[in-house]
């Protein structure tokens, strides 16, 4: 089948149209486009059985020795670039986004809570921290309660779809099992951090709206679960460490910069 129109582009994959009612997930990098669409793969299968609000996933498919993800289209535009630059419009749409996050929190998960290994491993891998700053984050992992919450860990206004039928939540390839303070202290680390995506909104720009998408996400939030936010920012520095192998250049050194800080102060 021939690849469609492009219809989003991401840090890691772009996505295409693929026949008439399906989407072909393509990553950037072919060296590691099997093992990171299989881990998908298994991800979107687990995530589709407990009955959540996210597009069917229709299996694998190689491209150009690239393997790729077919997943169902889901018609509308993101979360993201529907807030207007609008106090009433991110107050909603932030509401809206704690709700979500709170919902895949609720969901019955019957696997092992892979979560804390996960960070471990991805904390191991931070090149630019000294043996010292990974053993001290390394150790708070393990001091965390564990948890067996379904986390997103990716969870953010450009990866909600809203639908005619309903928001959807798409792009699962961080999903893990653990703690849900962890995956909010993700989503609280990316809202605040001073990087923006490309083809930014205009409203994303103006840090004053920025800042009040993040404080009524979390309020909400905190009022849906009652979970006090102490019991997040516990989960800050693991965040953090575990970020720098995603980002570059200035996002990464802020994000260094912020864990450096609340090692300083521990």
């Amino acid at each position: 089948m021939k690849i469609g129109e492009l219809l989003g582009r991401g840090n890691t994959a772009d996505v295409y149209r693929w026949g008439r009612t399906e989407v072909v997930k393509i990553l950037h990098q072919r060296e590691h486009s099997e093992h990171e669409a299989k881990k998908e793969a298994r991800n979107a299968e687990a995530v589709q059985s407990l009955g959540l609000k996210t597009p069917a996933f229709g299996g694998l498919v190689e491209i150009e020795g690239k393997t790729c993800l077919i997943y169902e289209r889901i018609d509308g535009p993101t979360m993201l670039s529907r807030i207007e630059r609008t106090e009433s419009s991110v107050v909603h749409y932030a509401r809206m986004m704690a709700q979500l996050q709170f919902d895949i929190h609720q969901a019955e998960v019957p696997f092992d809570p892979s979560l804390k290994r996960e960070l471990s491993h991805q904390i191991q891998s931070a090149a630019v921290l000294n043996e010292a700053e990974k053993q001290a984050v390394l150790s708070k992992v393990k001091s965390l309660p564990e948890g067996k919450k379904l986390c997103h860990y990716d969870f953010h206004p450009g990866n909600i779809i809203l639908s005619p039928n309903g928001p959807v939540v798409i792009d699962w390839i961080n999903a893990m099992v653990g703690n849900e303070a962890a995956d909010v202290a993700r989503t609280s680390m990316m809202l605040r951090s001073h990087a923006v995506p490309r083809d930014t909104p205009d409203w994303l720009l103006e840090r004053v709206l920025r800042k009040l998408f993040h404080d009524e996400y979390r309020k909400e939030y905190m009022l849906l679960s009652g979970m006090g936010w102490k019991a997040v920012d516990e989960w800050m520095a693991p965040a953090l460490a575990a970020r720098i192998s995603e980002v570059q250049n200035l996002e990464r050194n802020e994000i260094v910069h912020c864990l450096r800080e609340i090692l300083k102060n521990e």
